[in-house]
C-alpha cells in the first residue's frame, strides 16, 4: 500500500512539532530557555499577564544561577528578583529527579506569596513543560513523577533542619527574625550533597550587622558570590522617575533603603536616626590608615598610629566586653589637643582582667594619661584590676568611684559633645574597624531617640572615643586627684574645681 502524500501544511506542522519539541529540551536543560515559556502577572494597573522579560541584570543573575552555589543578591525594590527565584525553583523540581526545593520567608504569608508564584508561572506552561501535580496547597508542591517538591516555610528558629535540599532560597533574608538559626539549621544540608543557597533581600535599616549583611561584606572570601542591583536596572525608571517617588515618601531616608543606589547606600542606617552625619564619616575615611606599629601589649596588640611625644597632653577611654567574641573591648588613646586617636586596641576575646594589663601596657608608652574605664558590668572588673596595678592616672567621677558612669544624663552628655566634634571635625580616627562602628550609631526611634548602637551592631569604639574626649579636661593632671569633679557640669555651665 503506497503511504499518503504529506501536503506542504503537513510538512510544515511536522517541522515545527520538531522545532518545538527540541525548544523544549532545551528548556528541560537550561534555566535561561525555560524563561522563554514563563508569563508572571503585574498586577493592575500593571499590564496583567505578561511574559518574563530579560532585563539585563536578570540574565546576569542567570548566569550566577548556573555557575554559583553560594550567592547573596542585595537588592532594590520591583526588580524582578521574586519573579525569577520562583521560576528557578519551579525549573529545578520539574525537571531534576528527587530535587526538594525550600522557600523560607520573613512570616508564614510571606512564603505562601512566593510559593503562589511558583503556581502562577506552572499553571501557565505550555503541556508538554508540565509534570502532573500531586499536592498543591498553599505550603507545598509535590511532582510525584519527578519525586520532587517545592516546601514554603515560614523563618522559624527550626525551620529546614531535618530536610536534605537541592536548592534553599531565603526571600527578603535580611527581615528574617531567625536567619542565623535558618541558616545553621539548612547549609549542612546542602553541604554534602552539592545543593545550592541563595539569599536575597532589600536592606533592613534597623538592623546593621545582620547575618545577611555580614555574609554580603564578607564575600567573596566566606565562598559567596556577591551582587547588588539598585533602583535604576529596572528598565523605564529615570532620575524623573525616582525623584517623584522620592517626594511620596514621608520618611526620604527610609526610601533610599527600598530604593538605593549603591550597596554603601542600602547598607548605611536611615539618614534621619543617624547618630554621625554620613557625609561628615565619608570624609573620615580618608584619614584611614595602616598602623606604624604593633605593639605587643601582655595578650593583645596594639595599633600605634602616632607615638608619644614630649608636650603632648593624652587622655584615654576603655569599653570592656565580655571577652567571649560578642562585643568588643576597646581601649583608646588621643591626642587632646588634635582629637586625633593615637593608639588603640580592639578585640572581642579579651577577659576584663587582660584588657586592663594590656592597656596599662599600651599607656605606659604614653607616660600614663588620664585613663576613664566605663563601670558597666565588666567594666567593675578592669577598673579593680587597674586599681590593683596602681596605675597612677585611673579616673575617679568621685572621690571614692573609679570609673565612667553613664547613666541617661551622662549619656547625653557624652554622644552629644562626640557627634558635635565629628561635625567640626575635630576627631580623626586612623581605625577603619573603629570608623565603622560610627556609621552604626542611631537616634533609636524605638526608644525616644536614645543614641546606641543599631540591632546587631557594636558602638563599643565610639563609646571609648566619647570617654576619652570627655577626660581631655584632665589631661594635664598628674598623678591621682583627690577628688575630680563630674566633668558633666562643664555641659550644664556649672563653674569646675579640680584638687589634687
Amino acid at each position: 500500500m503506497t503511504a499518503p502524500l504529506l501536503t506542504d501544511a503537513n510538512k510544515r506542522m511536522m517541522a515545527e512539532e520538531v522545532g518545538l519539541s527540541a525548544e523544549y529540551t532545551l528548556a528541560e536543560r537550561n534555566f535561561s530557555d525555560f524563561l522563554n515559556y514563563v508569563h508572571i502577572m503585574e498586577p493592575p494597573p500593571g499590564r496583567g499577564v505578561v511574559p518574563f522579560e530579560r532585563w539585563e541584570h536578570l540574565v546576569e543573575v542567570c548566569g550566577y544561577l548556573e555557575s554559583e552555589k553560594l550567592l547573596v543578591w542585595l537588592k532594590s525594590r520591583q526588580t524582578g528578583a521574586s519573579w525569577l527565584l520562583a521560576a528557578y525553583a519551579l525549573w529545578m523540581v520539574l525537571f531534576r529527579t528527587g530535587a526538594l526545593v525550600l522557600l523560607l520567608s520573613q512570616g508564614e504569608e510571606e512564603s505562601k506569596v512566593l510559593l503562589a508564584k511558583c503556581r502562577f508561572i506552572y499553571e501557565r506552561l505550555p503541556l508538554p513543560l508540565k509534570t502532573p501535580l500531586g499536592t498543591d496547597s498553599r505550603q507545598e508542591l509535590t511532582f510525584p513523577d519527578m519525586a520532587s517538591a517545592i516546601r514554603a516555610l515560614p523563618s522559624t528558629d527550626k525551620a529546614g533542619r531535618s530536610a536534605t535540599a537541592s536548592l534553599v532560597i531565603m526571600d527578603e533574608a535580611d527581615f528574617h527574625e531567625h536567619l542565623d538559626a535558618n541558616y545553621s539549621a539548612v547549609k549542612p544540608t546542602i553541604d554534602d550533597h552539592g545543593g545550592q543557597l541563595i539569599l536575597v533581600s532589600t536592606s533592613n535599616a534597623m538592623n546593621a550587622r545582620s547575618l545577611f549583611k555580614v555574609l554580603y561584606k564578607e564575600a567573596p572570601n566566606n565562598g559567596f558570590k556577591r551582587v547588588f542591583y539598585g533602583w535604576n536596572v529596572r528598565p523605564g525608571r529615570t532620575n524623573e522617575w525616582y525623584l517623584a517617588r522620592q517626594q511620596e515618601y514621608h520618611d526620604r531616608s527610609l526610601f533610599e533603603k527600598e530604593y538605593p543606589n549603591s550597596d554603601d547606600e542600602a547598607l548605611a542606617p536611615p539618614r534621619t536616626i543617624a547618630a554621625f552625619d554620613p557625609e561628615i564619616l565619608n570624609q573620615m575615611s580618608h584619614d584611614v590608615k595602616k598602623p606604624i606599629e604593633q605593639m605587643q601589649c601582655g595578650p593583645a596588640k596594639a595599633n600605634i598610629y602616632q607615638d608619644f611625644q614630649i608636650g603632648k597632653r593624652y587622655a584615654a577611654g576603655t569599653d570592656t566586653s565580655h571577652g567571649t567574641g560578642g562585643d568588643d573591648a576597646v581601649t583608646v588613646i588621643i591626642d587632646v589637643a588634635t582629637g586625633y586617636v593615637v593608639a588603640d586596641i580592639q578585640t572581642n576575646t579579651l577577659p576584663p582582667e587582660q584588657l586592663a594589663l594590656a592597656s596599662i601596657d599600651l599607656m605606659a608608652r604614653y607616660h600614663h594619661p588620664i585613663w576613664g574605664i566605663e563601670d558597666n558590668d565588666w567594666g567593675i572588673l578592669t577598673i579593680q584590676y587597674a586599681r590593683s596595678a596602681r596605675y597612677p592616672r585611673l579616673y575617679y567621677r568621685d572621690e571614692d568611684k573609679a570609673g565612667w558612669h553613664t547613666d541617661e544624663r551622662s549619656r547625653y552628655m557624652l554622644w552629644g559633645e562626640l557627634i558635635e566634634a565629628v561635625s567640626a571635625r575635630i576627631i580623626t580616627v586612623p581605625s577603619e574597624d573603629g570608623l565603622s562602628q560610627f556609621f552604626s550609631v542611631i537616634r533609636n526611634p524605638k526608644k525616644n531617640g536614645r543614641i546606641e548602637a543599631q540591632y546587631g551592631a557594636h558602638d563599643d569604639y565610639p563609646l571609648a572615643v566619647g570617654i576619652a574626649w570627655q577626660l581631655r579636661r584632665y589631661a594635664q593632671a598628674a598623678g591621682r586627684p583627690k577628688a575630680q569633679p563630674d566633668p558633666m557640669r562643664d555641659f550644664f555651665s556649672v563653674k569646675r574645681f579640680l584638687r589634687w
